[in-house]
């Protein structure tokens, strides 16, 4: 009996030892660093090679402990991109790993852009080279891609990032009917208006030449079909051949011309009653005519 309590003294001390070790070895690898390391974890990466990569890294101190206690607590590692420190724990890195927790960027989608200029700000400024190629994945898509701002993990791709815009879209526009002509006129809406206060009144601008098969005679849509935002000329009005231009062309274009906030989608669902057919910008306002004479007049005075 005395033997076997020995026995049991021995093996409880043994054990007190591995897990004073284990803990040791899952401690920080160093308290003081404050530095992130970008770990990347490849689809089908094994939990041992992990392991072994962080210590090489420098993040733990030992990769066999990191992988026992993956075992232990039986996690299952994501892939991606995350940032790590030498002064996080095992446990720490563990839990990351395990629950996703992925390096991310805060990115900001400007009211109307177009996807040409997403891509340009997202690889540029954002530095997400994993995006070139992004316009001609959204194009079909213009004008669904919701502006807003968004947190994306730094590797995100562009289906992924496209699928997130557009169900933002969805979530957004939930509560009032959209139909593809709504989005062609709140895109156009959104590249014409001065603030808030005009969106509906243009809108209803738009909608009145519509109802009386008018051209639209929207400039923002010969600029969409130059791809640039730059002011049109007076030769562009008949020399843009596309269908986008509204000069040319009756009724709608193709499609959107850009990505529209939620206040030009509403007022796109919803335009202003009114008898107005034309309208222009001057000094900061906004002028509308019911007649072309009327409009004429108004530019002499104000411009």
């Amino acid at each position: 009996m005395l033997v076997l309590k020995r026995l049991a003294l021995a093996f409880f001390g043994i054990v007190i030892v591995l897990a004073v070790i284990f803990i040791i070895l899952l401690a920080p690898q160093n308290n003081q660093s404050s530095e992130g390391v970008d770990f990347v974890i490849l689809a089908n990466s094994r939990s041992a090679d992990i392991s072994q990569d962080l210590e090489s890294k420098g993040v733990i101190k030992n990769g066999f402990a990191f992988y026992l206690y993956l075992k232990l607590i039986r996690g299952k590692v994501l892939p991606g991109t995350y940032e790590l420190s030498a002064n996080m724990s095992g446990s720490d890195i563990a839990s990351q790993l395990a629950g996703g927790k992925f390096k991310v960027v805060k990115i900001t989608i400007i009211e109307g852009w177009r996807a040409s200029q997403m891509e340009e700000y997202l690889v540029s400024e954002k530095k997400l080279a994993q995006l070139v190629g992004l316009t001609k994945l959204a194009s079909p898509y213009e004008g669904y891609l919701f502006p807003d701002t968004y947190e994306v993990k730094v590797d995100v791709t562009a289906e992924e990032l496209i699928e997130k815009m557009r169900e933002t879209f969805k979530h957004k526009t939930k509560d009032f009917r959209v139909t593809p002509e709504t989005v062609i006129l709140a895109s156009i809406v959104e590249r014409e208006s001065l603030g808030d206060e005009d969106r509906s009144q243009i809108a209803g601008v738009y909608a009145n030449r519509i109802k009386i098969g008018m051209k639209l005679e929207a400039d923002p849509t010969i600029q969409y079909a130059k791809g640039s935002w730059a002011a049109v000329t007076v030769g562009e009005y008949k020399s843009v051949i596309s269908p986008y231009n509204t000069y040319l062309n009756d009724s709608w274009p193709p499609g959107p011309i850009c990505s529209p906030g939620l206040k030009s989608l509403e007022a796109a669902a919803k335009p202003a009653e009114h008898n107005f057919l034309y309208f222009f910008h001057a000094k900061g306002q906004t002028y509308f005519s019911k007649t072309y004479p009327e409009h004429a007049a108004k530019v002499r005075q104000y411009f």
